[in-house]
Order: C-alpha cells, then sequence, then structure tokens
C-alpha cells in the first residue's frame, strides 16, 4: 500500500491511497465467493464457483466492485494507522481508479481530531430527582388499556363523550379550501382530544348523517403556518357512531392481559412506569452533566466538516419525524415556508454543541484509558448480528473494520458515561 499525506485547511488532511495487485488479491477471492452466492453459476453450488469460473462468467470487473467497498473499507484504516493520524467522523471518499489488472486508487478526506483541553470535570455535580408514580398515572394506564380492548357497537343515539365516530370533513380559509384538511371516514373517539381544540366538542350532540358547520382560530405556534393563528371555517358530516363498552377492571379482566390479578397488574404498572422514569431521568442528568464539561472545556478550531456532517444528520433525524407523522416533508418545508438550508442554519448551533459533547466524550476516554476488549466487543457484535441474522449484507456491513471501529468506541463512550454517573450524580 502506497500512502501520500497532504494536509488541507480546517484541520483536514487528505490520504491518497493506492492499493497493489497482490494485496488486492485475498479482497477480489472473496468478492468472487460472494458474487458466485448472489448468482446462480450452472454446475456449481452457491459461492462454490472457483475464481478463474466467476470471472469468465460475470466479468473481472463486477469482481472488483463486489470487493470495493471492503478494499476502501480496510486500507483507509490501515492508511489512518500507518501514518499515525487521530482522525474523527466518517472519512469523505472519492475512487479515482479501478479497473481490472490495476492497483486500486482513491483518496479519504478526513478531519484532524480538534485539540481538546478539559477542565476538571469530576468536580461537576447534578442531582438525580426521586423517580415516584403515582396512582393516577397507574389509572391511566389500565384505562388505556380497557380503551384497547372496548367492544364497539352501532349507535343511533346523539354522540356523547367516548363515543367513537367515523367523520367526513372539511376546513377552508375564506372559502378555500386548506391543504391537507380534508378527512373522509375519519375515526376518532370522542374526547380524546386528538384533533383541534374545539372539533370533538362540536361533535357532541351530533346524530348520524347529520351535518354541521362551525369555526375554529388554529393555535398561532400550528406547523401549517398558512393557518397558524387564523380563524377557519369547518365542514362536518357523521357517517357512523359507536358505543364503546369497556371492561370492567377485575382480577378476571386482568389474567387478559397477563397478569394474576388485578393487583398483580397495578404493581406491574408502577414498575414499568418506575423504570421509564428512571430512565428519562437518567437521560436527563446526562446530558446536564455532559452540558457542564463542555462550558469547563477548550477546544482549538473544530473542523467544519464534522459541523456539516452533524447538521445533516439533524436534519434527516428531524425529517424521519415529520414523515412518520404521515406528513410529506416537501409538503412541510412548503407549510412552514422554508427550505432545506434554512432548517440547516438554525441546527448549526446545535449540532456545534453535539460535536463539542463527542469531542468531550473521546477525550475523557483517552484520559481514563478506557479500552473495548476483544470480548466486549464480540458480545456486542454478536448482540447485533441476532437482530440481522437473515441479512447477509448487513452481517458483512457489520463485521467491516469500519462498524467494528465504530462499535469500539461506543463500547469506550458507555464505559465513559458510567464513570461520569459514579462521580458526578450526587
Amino acid at each position: 500500500m502506497n500512502v501520500e499525506k497532504k494536509e488541507l485547511d480546517k484541520s483536514q488532511i487528505e490520504l491518497n491511497i493506492e492499493v497493489s495487485l497482490d494485496e488486492l488479491k485475498p479482497f477480489l477471492e472473496k468478492g468472487a465467493i460472494s458474487l458466485s452466492t448472489k448468482n446462480k453459476i450452472e454446475g456449481f453450488r452457491p459461492g462454490k464457483a472457483p475464481f478463474d469460473i466467476v470471472k469468465q462468467r460475470l466479468g473481472e470487473m463486477a469482481i472488483y466492485q463486489e470487493a470495493l467497498d471492503s478494499v476502501v473499507s480496510h486500507f483507509y484504516f490501515e492508511a489512518v494507522k500507518q501514518e499515525k493520524i487521530d482522525t474523527i467522523g466518517q472519512p469523505k471518499i472519492d475512487i479515482e481508479k479501478v479497473a481490472p489488472g490495476n492497483p486500486i486508487i482513491f483518496k479519504a478526506q478526513v478531519a484532524l481530531t480538534p485539540k481538546v483541553t478539559l477542565g476538571d470535570y469530576k468536580s461537576v455535580k447534578v442531582k438525580m430527582a426521586k423517580v415516584e408514580v403515582d396512582a393516577k398515572a397507574i389509572e391511566k394506564v389500565i384505562d388505556d388499556l380497557k380503551k384497547m380492548q372496548a367492544k364497539e357497537v352501532i349507535s343511533l343515539e346523539p354522540i356523547k363523550k367516548g363515543d367513537k365516530v367515523e367523520v367526513d370533513f372539511n376546513v377552508s380559509l375564506d372559502k378555500v379550501a386548506v391543504d391537507g384538511g380534508q378527512g373522509k371516514k375519519y375515526p376518532l373517539i370522542v374526547g380524546d382530544n386528538v384533533m383541534l381544540p374545539g372539533f370533538e366538542d362540536n361533535l357532541i350532540g351530533m346524530n348520524k348523517n347529520e351535518e354541521k358547520k362551525f369555526q375554529l382560530k388554529f393555535p398561532e405556534e400550528y406547523q401549517n403556518k398558512m393557518v397558524a393563528g387564523k380563524l377557519c371555517d369547518f365542514e362536518v358530516k357523521v357517517l357512523e357512531v359507536f358505543k364503546r363498552e369497556l371492561p370492567e377492571a377485575n382480577d378476571e379482566w386482568a389474567k387478559t392481559v397477563g397478569a394474576k390479578d388485578i393487583k398483580d397488574l397495578n404493581e406491574k404498572i408502577k414498575s414499568n412506569l418506575e423504570q421509564e422514569k428512571k430512565f428519562q431521568e437518567e437521560q436527563r442528568v446526562e446530558i446536564e452533566i455532559l452540558t457542564a464539561i463542555v462550558k469547563k472545556t477548550e477546544y482549538s478550531e473544530i473542523p467544519e466538516v464534522l459541523i456539516h456532517n452533524e447538521t445533516h444528520r439533524m436534519l434527516h433525524e428531524f425529517e424521519d419525524g415529520i414523515t412518520k407523522q404521515g406528513i410529506p416533508f416537501d409538503e412541510y418545508l412548503k407549510n412552514i415556508k422554508k427550505e432545506r438550508k434554512d432548517l440547516e442554519n438554525e441546527f448549526k448551533d446545535k449540532a456545534e454543541e453535539r460535536v463539542k459533547t463527542s469531542l468531550v466524550i473521546k477525550e475523557m476516554s483517552d484520559k481514563e484509558k478506557f479500552t473495548a476488549s476483544d470480548e466486549e466487543l464480540k458480545k456486542e457484535t454478536d448482540r447485533i448480528l441476532e437482530t440481522v441474522k437473515d441479512n447477509k449484507e448487513a452481517q458483512d456491513s457489520i463485521q467491516s473494520n469500519g462498524y467494528q471501529e465504530y462499535l469500539r468506541t461506543i463500547i469506550k463512550n458507555k464505559k465513559v458515561v458510567e464513570m461520569l454517573k459514579k462521580e458526578c450524580i450526587g
């Protein structure tokens, strides 16, 4: 392997890496096995065709392409170790040359780890709040369980709170239909308050096939900025009304949800709520500790690429959250009259804080000399492999050099957090 190193501005470095034919050979052989597993080759069982046969049937370039990711991952990390470079984040890879019978040449642009000067992080002290679960919280869970088992019976009586209804509705502003403000056979339980405040109240007393018009004002902070804070017109037609019969919360019913009796169910719910609250409190305390340590820390220049990558990661997380609500992200941006770059700018400060936090954790891990043993790495790898045991491609990715290094970092980071909990929680 031949490596040429070039220093760039903003604490970045570029590695020009050339992998010789001799070094490529074992990776090409594995690539051929992988190809013969994925593609049926007459006369041979999957994965058993000789290299020359795979080369003849599928082409040598196909073997190179199949091996490329493994080659880049392996030799990038080898180059970093050879050049003794302290890098952070994922590299930007550009393939320069891939051709049968030739070395593979690629460039890797990566950020250098900024210098981090820690303050006295063990002096940070944070109080953990006492975790308590009251009777109302337990009662709410039981009510929710009862609602899940409710029997629904068609009713011709006027709508009451607790009834399930199916409605058609249309929302308009100044006689123009609001984008996304329509529903057909829309199901809801009156009183669950999933709709705009006041919407469900207007349904109470209505009958099947009855129509009604009314006005409601949208909240100022409503996500659709076209109607936020404005008085809109609603047209509703009731299609169906269902009375809901909820089971009685007794010993027999408790058995249907996996408990011995109603007392046992209450105890299990209380235990689950306590665990959930404890987890939330631990998360809050971890953030408070790390935020305090970040404020005590001094940093050299932080590579812009780290902040850029974290900003994009945050944007994708946000987009996923919006999409899971059933709202197309482009439509969401249109409604709030913003573009992706506007959100990126809004996320930038928070992204920088995230980067600083990750740098602090890494520095503490190095200072405390935390390591991830081979046994710990294998245990974590096996745990993750179990979740994708039917996905060969995912398994190969998890066992790649790059992902294994990532897992080592995760293991060390967990040790840092555990250390901080012992030292900083007062």
